[in-house]
């Protein structure tokens, strides 16, 4: 399976390396593990032509804590054209309520901003390996894709 990502990707993306940050967050986000089946059109949009892209990791006291540090500190994620997200549980337990706080939150932000982010699309995974912020033990990773023109 996760070589038919890996695939997919460099189809997609021809000139993105496989060591690169982006493809190694690709991979997992679309390969397998995911607690929510992501879909294959959404790689397909967020790999569009004429893209920058970055990683953002996130470590909070809570998922929601974790939405509002995107909101505060990364306004710039807001004017994106497209947002994959995924959260990591601190146990191997996720807490789904938690998460869809977390959405809601961003989900508040953006209806007070222009929304357009396509693709728009999160999942979650377990943690099986052990907490080292017991402070921060939960963890948004976002994959954000801007145009950088013609």
């Amino acid at each position: 399976m996760i070589e038919n990502v890996h695939h997919l990707i460099k189809k997609l993306s021809p000139l993105m390396e496989e060591e690169s940050e982006i493809f190694r967050e690709l991979a997992l986000f679309f390969g397998h593990g995911a607690k929510i089946e992501t879909d294959r059109e959404d790689l397909s949009k967020f790999l569009g032509r004429k893209r920058l892209y970055r990683i953002i990791r996130l470590a909070g006291a809570s998922y929601k804590d974790c939405a509002y540090q995107l909101i505060d500190n990364y306004p710039e994620a807001l004017e994106s054209l497209g947002m994959l997200r995924y959260y990591k549980s601190p146990t191997s337990k996720i807490e789904w309520e938690e998460i869809e706080k977390a959405e809601i939150a961003i989900g508040g932000e953006l209806t007070m901003n222009a929304y357009g982010w396509q693709p728009d699309a999160w999942t979650a995974f377990e943690n099986s390996a052990p907490v080292t912020d017991a402070q921060n033990p939960y963890e948004m990773v976002a994959l954000i894709a801007f145009d950088f023109g013609d």
